[in-house]
């Protein structure tokens, strides 16, 4: 008997070799199959980033792609982006940054392809394939004798969107006059009962409200923010002409402090004194006019340049690079850069009469402006005109010669108008949210001073 075992085990361990040797055979081919199909399918998208709700209130916002493995020299050329957006490619690593240049549009499709996507290991080529929706951020006004006012107030500021019919009041109080959006807080001016203002600052859905200390008795105008910075700013006039307030610049740095400060006047040892003024967006600069001349204003250096004879301020181009400025009965469009100021002639509809500054377009060569135009029958209407290289498109009509277009502002990336109308004197004022490309009214809001978020 053991014979014969020890005569079967050399067959056995031929079996076994055999065995062994073919599974060998088989990993090597499914390797090399993996290898080859590795190297002939191109890099393969694992992830991407984004925040849909920055991209539409912010330029220079940027989407990452990441890869699995390290990416080769991506062109602007091989990304296509519907809707279409001026952008800048960069890659770091497996990551492909795209840099959107100009704000997006809210609540919209955007399909992301990027074609000839390559590895420095390999010539294999590959598509990335991204879509996302853009957010839409909420937007305020102020309703005059709100029915829905909390406690039986007159007034009350609003939180709702362009689509659909969403209502919030965020704050009631008896004559509001005037708001302003700061971070994530509003600042709300109101006239108290002897005829002074009051500055408190409330953060929608919180029940504190902070009242903000003024450095008298006195009255606030031109109540405005500079979002990014925390700062607010407002024309602010004393009730005693002895306390040396009138018409002075008075502005809060709401990221120290919740203290004012002025800024230094023409007369030494006097603060400034304004006519109009502005932030510049996202900056701690600030335009001004007084008495027919404007300059610039650096609030943290508090230092100040004299930029000529103008007296009118209009709004900074979306791009944050230009302002539209208004003087010696011209429009013109000064480079915060450089300081150079060129002028403005927008196309308007032959006969047309402008009336108030233009606001620039998203590329710096559209403009909209309020015209006044007449009619056959010898009256005259506000409109709003659209101007580009093609001429001039009428996208609102007042139809009406006793309405009056009390303001006309645009959402931060300008797909939006926000048009006030006063229907005939004494009405109550309605605001039009406006497709700026098509001139389709979106919504009609019973109030005024439109803020976006």
């Amino acid at each position: 008997m053991s014979t014969e075992s020890r005569g079967a085990a050399p067959a056995h361990r031929g079996s076994f070799r055999r065995t062994l040797a073919a599974m060998v055979a088989v990993l090597v081919v499914l390797c090399t199959g993996l290898a080859v199909l590795t190297l002939g399918q191109g890099p393969r998208l694992v992830r991407s980033d984004i925040d849909a709700d920055g991209v539409v209130q912010l330029t220079q916002q940027r989407l990452l792609m990441h890869s699995n493995e390290p990416l080769a020299e991506i062109d602007a050329e091989q990304v296509s982006v519907t809707p279409s957006i001026p952008l800048k490619v960069a890659t770091d690593g497996n990551t492909l940054s795209i840099t959107f240049e100009q704000r997006l549009l809210y609540g919209t499709d955007y399909v992301v392809s990027v074609s000839g996507v390559t590895s420095p290991f390999h010539e294999a080529a590959s598509t990335f394939d991204y879509s996302f929706t853009t957010g839409s951020p909420p937007l305020y006004y102020l309703q005059k004798g709100a029915p829905d006012a909390v406690g039986g107030a007159a007034d009350a500021i609003v939180r709702t969107t362009v689509s659909g019919t969403a209502r919030d009041v965020v704050y009631s109080a008896p004559r509001i006059q005037d708001f302003a959006v700061v971070g994530s807080s509003l600042a709300i001016a109101t006239e108290t009962d002897d005829g002074m203002s009051q500055l408190v600052l409330v953060a929608p859905g919180q029940s504190a409200v902070e009242t903000l200390p003024l450095p008298t008795r006195g009255t606030i105008t031109q109540l405005g923010s500079s979002v990014k910075q925390a700062m607010l700013g407002f024309r602010f006039t004393g009730a005693d002409p002895a306390d040396g307030y009138s018409n002075t610049l008075l502005l809060f740095d709401l990221l120290a402090k919740h203290t004012s400060f002025t800024l230094p006047g023409t007369v030494i040892g006097e603060p400034l004194q304004v006519d109009q003024w502005r932030f510049i967006p996202d900056s701690t600069l600030v335009e001004t006019t007084a008495d027919g001349v404007m300059s610039i204003y650096d609030s943290a250096l508090q230092q100040g340049a004299v930029i000529g004879d103008y007296d009118d301020l209009g709004e900074v181009a979306p791009a944050g690079a230009q302002s539209v400025i208004g003087g010696q009965g011209a429009f013109h469009v000064l480079d915060l850069l450089s300081g150079e100021v060129s002028p403005l002639k927008p196309i308007l509809p032959e006969g047309a009469i402008p009336v108030g500054l233009p606001l620039l377009g998203p590329d710096d060569t559209t403009t909209v402006s309020v015209v006044s135009v007449g009619a056959v029958d010898g009256t005259t209407r506000q409109v709003v005109v659209r101007s580009d290289d093609g001429g001039a498109t009428v996208i609102f009509d007042t139809a009406s010669a006793e309405a009056r277009i009390v303001s006309v502002t645009q959402s931060p990336n300008t797909q939006y108008l926000a048009i006030a109308v006063q229907p005939r004197t004494g009405a109550e004022v309605a605001t039009s949210l406006v497709d700026r490309s098509s001139g389709a009214v979106e919504r009609t809001l019973t109030g005024l001073r439109v803020t976006w978020q």
